[in-house]
């Protein structure tokens, strides 16, 4: 429902876009008839892209929010997604962006899959909690950009391989395995792993969801990390909430040739499009899988493609 809302959303925006440009241009023409050359003049907007940028919200969590974009072209797509990641950008309530607004972009370069960006030195003039958000609000924004697989930050020329406030040391080329909005629950250096889960955060009318990358110690399968999670109340004190009812049962999963059959014994079919969405999404951001088949008493009730 999330996604349907939010491409509802898009759809009405790209339609008022379209009656706006439709009556600019029945005028214009009207009254420069005469004159075909001014036509040149007429700025179509055309082939609107929507992605998706990562927003601070009050309690410091990075919160996934939709944006359309105006441009094709992955380097102007790029300029437009830091121009929104900027603390200037009022559009969203109670969520804000982490980039000051001074911070300059002295040059954007995309080659193989990876963009590199140039910033100048004010993009970590933050207090030290904020630093790495900073980062990953960057980086997961443009990895929702189809064509981009990983990210390079400079800062004046120079690669950002140290925070400068944290002294935590980053790797030159950034993409998921850096994780954002991290927890950790580490009480041994064995049997730790890394998993993506999806909550929602719900602000007024408008509900988010919130990828938070969890360190444990677990020596369990991946999936079972994930759907306990999600079916826990890991997260109680906070306002983040999952759409998994922990009365939800799995019956099995089994997983083959890339492709994780789910198979619950009882689960909430009203939002089940949430819960399939959040379910999947932190399958895929945790695990090399490709597809995820849910199913119900063995008969298929969705099926999840990662997207390419």
């Amino acid at each position: 429902m999330l996604r349907r809302k939010a491409l509802n959303r898009i759809y009405l925006t790209t339609i008022v876009l379209f009656i706006m440009l439709a009556t600019f241009t029945i005028d214009y023409l009207n009254k420069n008839n005469s004159n075909t050359k001014d036509l040149e003049e007429i700025e179509y907007v055309s082939n609107l892209n929507t992605s998706h940028i990562y927003l601070l919200n009050n309690d410091n969590y990075l919160v996934k929010v939709d944006i359309l974009l105006t441009k094709d072209n992955v380097v102007d797509m790029v300029r437009e997604i830091i121009n929104n990641l900027s603390v200037n950008n009022k559009k969203y309530n109670n969520l804000k962006g982490v980039i000051p607004s001074n911070t300059k972009v002295n040059d954007i370069s995309f080659k193989d899959n990876i963009i590199t960006i140039d910033f100048s030195n004010d993009l970590l003039k933050v207090n030290e909690k904020l630093e790495e958000k900073v980062i990953e609000s960057i980086v997961y924004s443009m990895l929702e950009i189809k064509d981009i697989h990983d990210v390079i930050i400079k800062i004046d020329g120079e690669n950002l391989t140290k925070l400068e406030k944290s002294k935590k040391d980053l790797p030159v080329i950034l993409n998921k395995e850096f994780g954002i909005n991290k927890s950790y629950e580490i009480t041994k250096l064995s049997d730790i792993e890394k998993v993506v889960l999806y909550y929602v955060f719900n602000d007024d009318d408008n509900s988010y969801y919130v990828p938070v990358t969890r360190y444990i110690n677990s020596s369990s399968n991946k999936v079972k990390i994930i759907i306990d999670s999600l079916k826990g109340n890991y997260f109680s004190n906070t306002n983040l909430s999952s759409y998994l009812s922990y009365k939800t049962n799995v019956k099995d999963f089994n997983l083959e040739n890339d492709i994780l059959t789910i198979t619950f014994s009882s689960l909430n079919e009203e939002n089940l499009e949430e819960v399939t969405y959040s379910l999947a999404s932190s399958i895929f951001d945790s695990m090399d899988i490709e597809k995820v088949i849910f199913e119900l008493d063995d008969k298929i009730v969705d099926i999840k493609v990662k997207e390419s």
